[in-house]
């Protein structure tokens, strides 16, 4: 299986309280969630609700932030959940392509809009 090569896009982040920053974010469909690195983070005045165990690059374990950060993109905005990481760059991570009802097309390199689903919800 070929994998697709890294693409960015930009979006943009919102924090509680406000504050709002235009960023690349680096397309990684292995990332669960959005990765934004402390000082952006500390930029946007995040507050992290919780700790959660994450495997980075190499395999290595480690804890880290979990907070809520607004993210606009391709015309769509909604509130998800992010990692704080010490350092590296911003990822857009599965969690909140689908949040967003977008997928990769690894081909042309974009994301293109998908349809949700709700199957066990259907009349009978």
């Amino acid at each position: 299986m070929e994998t697709m090569g890294p693409f960015r896009v930009t979006a943009r982040l919102t924090g509680p309280t406000g504050a709002s920053e235009d960023v690349e974010l680096l397309v990684d469909t292995g990332a669960t969630l959005l990765v934004v690195p402390a000082p952006l983070a500390q930029r946007l005045q995040l507050v992290a609700r919780r700790t959660q165990a994450v495997v980075i690059a190499g395999g290595q374990r480690a804890s880290w932030p979990v907070a809520d950060v607004r993210l606009g993109l391709d015309g769509g905005e909604v509130t998800t959940p992010c990692f704080i990481a010490p350092s590296g760059p911003a990822l857009l991570g599965a969690v909140a392509l689908e949040s967003l009802f977008l997928a990769v097309d690894p081909v042309a390199k974009r994301l293109v809009p998908v349809e949700g689903f709700a199957l066990a919800g259907t009349p009978r």
